[in-house]
């Protein structure tokens, strides 16, 4: 197996970016099977939370979260700031995937979100899990949906977001603890497929299944300060010669 490493690095050893190829022994003598492993950070991460609030005179909707560090698909209550009732979703997009030829075989794709220790976009952390507060008001199970136009995480809003499709969604399964849950090894195959067959790489959107009040799902996002924490995608492709 040849495996090709690149790490770019911030000042103090900080690890911001990750991409790694590796070159896996096939059968096929006519074909070559690599593996293909995306953990972004901020230098060229692309995931940005997108955000309405029913009475703010449109300003969640029309402002850009770049910046924030979750992942979230969230519905709850902002009264306390006068802002009525609220909803957060999550575009994530790996540039790296763009890197596949279009006519490649993609075997299997598999994404992973890792749970943090404490939130700014959830404050309150994941809303479901045994003695949570909100726990009445049922599980916190999201979709992670293909994107269907491009997008970048510096100028995308509630206002200006792409569409999504239903057509080989996957389910997130909800949360079992407030703090730290992670979300591992999601089959993203048949989206990732569509992708790089029609040269599409608009990623994916995290949303919950049922945006009803007091529902929170808490993910950290490229802009994470721990890398580990960051979301991972992983491909497994073959090219014929």
């Amino acid at each position: 197996m040849k495996k090709i490493g690149i790490y770019i690095f911030l000042a103090f050893g900080v690890l911001v970016s990750s991409f790694t190829c590796e070159k896996v022994n096939s059968e096929d003598p006519e074909s070559e099977e690599k593996k293909l492993t995306l953990q972004p950070g901020p230098a060229d991460g692309q995931d940005c939370l997108v955000a309405y609030r029913q009475t703010d005179n449109d300003h969640y909707a029309k402002s850009n979260h770049k910046k924030n560090p979750d992942v979230t698909a969230i519905r709850w209550t902002y009264n306390e700031v006068g802002a009525g009732h609220g909803t957060n979703r999550t575009y994530i997009k790996f540039l790296g995937l763009s890197e596949i030829p279009f006519n490649a075989e993609i075997i299997s794709a598999k994404l992973s979100l890792y749970g943090v220790e404490s939130g700014v976009a959830a404050p309150l952390g994941n809303s479901y899990y045994p003695g949570s507060p909100y726990e009445g008001y049922g599980e916190n199970p999201a979709w992670l949906k293909r994107v269907l136009s491009d997008w970048t995480d510096s100028t995308i809003t509630w206002n200006n977001k792409p569409a999504t499709t239903d057509e080989h969604r996957v389910a997130v399964p909800a949360s079992t603890a407030q703090w730290n849950f992670d979300a591992v090894d999601i089959d993203v195959t048949d989206m990732v497929r569509e992708m790089v067959k029609a040269n599409n790489n608009f990623g994916f959107c995290l949303e919950l299944q049922k945006e009803e009040i007091y529902r929170s799902i808490l993910f950290g996002s490229s802009e994470h300060e721990n890398p580990q924490k960051r979301p991972k995608l992983e491909v497994d492709y073959s090219v014929s010669d």
